[in-house]
């Protein structure tokens, strides 16, 4: 049986005489029924789902006295988006609903209302919705950039090597959210990380930081909706230079104006600067050259072991332990010093950061640039024992770099480590070396890529998924949504330019694990983006 919403009006109208009738004068009364208009709700359920920023289209078929779409009748679809403050938003004022989604997520639905005007009888007719507003975004690889060189936007990639659970057959790519959102962001995106926030890893909330040249932000992957930005950092006075995020073990680390901040990510919103440590000559632990930090990964692998960086105005490095209770920043002091160190971590004077990344399970690696010679020097700091007990960072090696890979770190635009295995890949404008870092002090390298003709190679990054690298230990495990993907810690991705204009995004396997050896044939290429400024992988 088809289900019709029916709604007839009778009205009485009453017409008298007049009083100086003739004789067959008495009252009339005329009896009209109000022309029969016909909702059709057939198959339509009371309660609408819709994807956030995805089509809502609902379709119900109106007729007058049995003729759809009868001219007589005008339509409006409408919204109400707070019911305490009585905000109400008209979508559309055609029969069939097709609009963009762009309400907030909100899982108890709203109250959705059709209303059909009979323009010749005045009369009103309704149909009530409840409409839920879902996410849509899920795991995948996020992309920040420009399309004037002065405003900035993202746009999430899913597909099936780098999103959980992905069903299709196509890709799905979100571009341009901000500005589908309506809220495009006046500001150039230098940096952008993906994270979690919660107390316990059940309420763990998936945030994005972005760091732009005027100021930070920080947006709710579920609908990137822009989350107390102006509380990140609220006891922070100076005026705002430069940002860049790390993820390190149970806190996320942003570098602000060359200083170390850290956001617990277990109970508080907030970045704070850190306990400062001095040394017995008043040296100080928190200048970070070049804002390169190279930070473990995993909260539960390196709860110990945690970050480094470069000290260039003191010529030390410092370190910051950031697991509970140790969120402190000290510098390496001479009396730590060993004399089986291949370096003294406090004496590295004359240098300037070059690039830092945590490699091969175990060290994290930071290249410094002489100021004066121009030479590099690549030094490596263990943070497990050989039994893998955690250690705090400890000197492990120092590389000397041949004229070779001098030359390459000269023309390098991009630097990235594998997490896996003791390779770091250095990517000049047009090709991808890789340079092992062997045990007995030396360094090899070798072409694995050449970008495409007409791209010129800007960012580079080893493939990680997003909470893989929050904690990399709840993977693989009881939760179906954690397991771990194919590619993950197998893959780089790579953003190249053709133009301002002309950005692409690559995602290129390795083949031949522990080589360094990248399979160009099975590599992925996605489109549509402008001036690429950061590439980063969001979890789920």
């Amino acid at each position: 049986m088809m289900k019709m919403k029916t709604i007839y009006y009778l009205l009485l109208f009453v017409l008298g005489c007049g009083l100086m009738s003739c004789y067959d004068d008495k009252s009339t009364y005329d009896t009209k029924e109000i022309p029969n208009v016909e909702l059709d709700l057939n198959g339509v359920s009371e309660t609408q789902y819709v994807a956030y920023l995805g089509k809502l289209h609902i379709d119900i078929p109106v007729k007058k006295n049995g003729t759809p779409d009868h001219p007589d009748l005008e339509y409006k679809w409408e919204i109400e988006l707070s019911s305490s403050a009585g905000l109400r938003e008209v979508l559309s004022n055609e029969r069939v609903l097709d609009t963009i989604a762009s309400m907030p997520i909100q899982a108890s639905g709203y109250t959705l209302t059709l209303e059909v005007t009979d323009k010749v009888s005045t009369l009103k007719y309704y149909s009530v919705f409840s409409l839920v507003v879902e996410s849509q975004f899920g795991e995948g690889i996020i992309v920040a950039h420009s399309r004037d060189g002065e405003t900035s936007d993202l746009s999430l990639i899913m597909d099936k090597d780098i999103s959980k659970g992905f069903t299709g057959t196509e890709k799905i790519q979100y571009d341009d959210i901000f500005t589908s959102k309506g809220e495009p962001l006046g500001d150039w995106i230098d940096n952008v990380a993906y994270t979690v926030s919660g107390a316990t890893w059940s309420t763990y909330q998936n945030i994005l930081w972005m760091a732009g040249k005027n100021g930070l932000f920080r947006a709710d992957c579920r609908d990137y909706s822009f989350l107390e930005t102006g509380k990140i950092i609220p006891f922070v006075t100076e005026t705002y230079t430069s940002g860049h995020f790390y993820l390190a073990p149970q806190t996320t680390i942003l570098v602000m104006n060359n200083q170390v901040y850290q956001h617990l990510r277990q109970n508080d919103a907030i970045f704070i600067k850190p306990e400062v440590i001095s040394d017995l000559g008043g040296l100080q632990s928190n200048y970070v050259d070049n804002r390169v930090v190279a930070a473990a990964t995993g909260d539960g692998t390196h709860s110990s072991g945690s970050s480094i960086w470069y000290d260039s105005q003191v010529g030390r490095f410092g370190r910051f332990n950031g697991a509970f209770s140790q969120n402190k920043c000290s510098l390496y002091s001479s009396s730590e010093n060993d004399d089986n160190f291949p370096f003294d971590p406090s004496a590295v004077a004359g240098k300037e950061a070059v690039a830092g990344g945590f490699m091969n399970s175990s060290s994290l690696v930071m290249v410094l640039k002489d100021k004066v010679s121009g030479e590099y020097s690549l030094y490596t700091f263990f943070t497990k024992n050989q039994d893998n007990t955690l250690v705090n960072p400890t000197p492990s090696y120092l590389y000397s770099v041949p004229a070779a890979i001098k030359d390459l770190l000269d023309r390098s635009v991009s630097i990235c480590f594998s997490t896996v295995d003791p390779i770091m890949y250095v990517a000049t404008a047009r090709e991808i070396h890789a340079v092992r870092l062997n045990i007995d002090g030396s360094l090899a390298s070798s072409l694995k890529y050449t970008a495409a003709a007409g791209e010129n190679i800007s960012i580079l990054k080893f493939y990680t998924q997003g909470r893989y690298n929050v904690n990399s230990e709840d993977f693989d495990s009881d939760t179906e949504s954690l397991l771990t993907l194919p590619l993950n810690t197998k893959a780089v991705m790579m953003a190249t330019q053709a133009s301002d204009s002309e950005g692409y995004v690559y995602l290129i396997p390795q083949k031949d694990p522990g080589t360094g050896n990248l399979d160009e044939e099975k590599q992925v290429k996605y489109d549509g983006f402008g001036k690429i400024s950061d590439i980063t992988a969001q979890g789920r």
